[in-house]
């Protein structure tokens, strides 16, 4: 069996390699920021307790609600253009910098002032403003993107490894030394900082040079102009993502954000793997689409049925362990985080089925239904807080969550005639643990394909 095992890369093509690589660099990665950040997040959550937690968490989330602003949905374009264009790479590269460093000073310049209205808490409003300066650095991920066109996010991989090392080691001497709050706060600077220097340290290593960047008008105007949809639907994820704890602090409490913050942390963890396996696969599905139609839609519905699986077992695992989870690791005083856990865990399969879906909006150029249909879940996601919040707390804003994560993910695709065929794509991937035969044969293939 260890030999099978060990010869396993040996049977794979070149091409299935390098995505095997890339996704072994990015899992192991991602598994060790998961395991070290979980753990010392509940240590930082345990030492703040409910409270200062809940105000900590609160100011992340707001400035979350921003941060889409400095993004400039430019993420996926840029990366198409670097696989499409790979002669343009430094003027993709400097066009795309320039406009998300001055993105990035509109944003902490936007949510620094706004807290003042939005929340009358001082020691929050000083949160939010420590918290905005790392915006800054956002600008820097450009370097990353130009690694996830070549499928060389090992660098990426060890540079946010040694990353996390750091950041939770300052971490523990801060409990150590009962550090305020706003200690943490600055450290999410400091994670910025030195997340930039690993990215330009591990380019300029590849050979490549950041002083070849160029700024070309066309660029921006290109840029811009594919983006915009992905600009506002990145608000909008981002307001239906986060807007539920900053609701839960404005009509109930700095506790009841925290033990709904708590209480996701071992929710949201997961959602590394859809983005890291849509990324890896995502020039591969695009080179697909060139080929054959019949083969660009069978590796997209191979896709909606692996995020089906991988969502129902860690949904399964979660709701069975929810309760040790929260009353072990985190404490009593969180107890009422637990039934928020088992109800937020479902929105689970819509979020990884929404980051695939997401590559077939940009494959076929349909971003304007990406902003649609996050529209339409933003908007039911804000209601349904309204309604619930104040009846069950956080409760009430894990099951607001769930609802529109399914109506913005897949129930949306009901009402534009371009996406019926995707409504029924991933309809058969959420039902994909009763499709026997479709099991069947992706067990033989992957046997086969592996040489078992």
């Amino acid at each position: 069996m260890l030999k099978k095992l060990l010869s396993l890369g040996q049977n794979l093509n070149a091409g299935s390699k390098k995505i095997a690589t890339n996704l072994s660099w990015l899992m192991l990665e991602r598994l060790l920021a998961m395991t070290i950040s979980l753990l010392i997040n509940l240590y930082v959550i345990r030492y703040l307790g409910p409270n200062l937690f809940g105000k900590f968490s609160y100011a992340t989330s707001y400035i979350s609600l921003f941060e889409a602003i400095t993004k400039l949905g430019l993420d996926s374009i840029v990366i198409r253009n670097l696989v499409f264009k790979e002669s343009l790479t430094n003027e993709v590269l400097g066009t795309a910098f320039v406009l998300k460093f001055l993105a990035s000073l509109f944003t902490i310049f936007l949510a620094s002032a706004s807290i003042i209205f939005i929340n009358d808490q001082l020691e929050i409003q000083i949160l939010v403003w420590i918290i905005s300066l790392s915006l800054i650095f956002s600008a820097f991920d450009v370097i990353d993107f130009w690694f996830q066109s070549k499928v060389l996010s090992g660098y990426m991989a060890v540079i946010r490894s040694l990353q996390l090392i750091a950041s939770s080691i300052i971490k523990i001497i801060f409990i150590n030394l009962k550090m305020p709050v706003f200690a943490f706060a600055w450290l999410v600077c400091v994670d910025g900082f030195l997340k930039v220097i690993g990215m330009i340290y591990s380019y300029l290593k590849n050979h490549q040079n950041l002083l070849s960047w160029k700024i070309k008008r066309d660029q921006i105007k290109l840029l811009l102009k594919d983006s915009w949809p992905l600009i506002l639907s990145s608000i909008m994820v981002t307001l239906y993502v986060k807007i539920d704890q900053v609701m839960l602090g404005n009509m109930s409490s700095a506790k009841a954000v925290g033990d709904y913050a708590a209480a996701i942390r071992f929710s949201e963890v997961w959602y590394f793997i859809p983005i890291i396996i849509c990324s890896s696969v995502f020039p591969s599905i695009l080179r697909a689409k060139q080929r054959n139609q019949e083969e660009y839609y069978r590796r997209l519905q191979q896709l909606y049925d692996l995020m089906g699986w991988l969502s129902f077992l860690i949904g399964l695992f979660i709701t069975l362990s929810a309760d040790f989870l929260v009353n072990k690791l985190l404490g009593t005083e969180f107890r009422q985080a637990t039934s928020i856990l088992v109800l937020h865990i479902w929105a689970a399969p819509f979020v990884f089925l929404g980051v695939a879906r997401g590559q077939w909006f940009m494959a076929e150029n349909l971003t304007k239904f990406s902003f649609a249909t996050t529209v339409l879940g933003a908007i039911t996601n804000i209601i349904l807080n309204l309604i619930l919040i104040p009846l069950y707390s956080g409760n009430g804003a894990a099951i607001a969550t769930l609802i529109s994560y399914g109506i913005s993910a897949y129930l949306s695709c009901i009402f534009y005639p371009v996406l019926y065929n995707t409504f029924w794509m991933l309809t058969k991937a959420l039902l994909i643990p009763f499709r026997v035969q479709q099991n069947i044969l992706y067990y033989k293939q992957l046997r086969h394909r592996l040489k078992l």
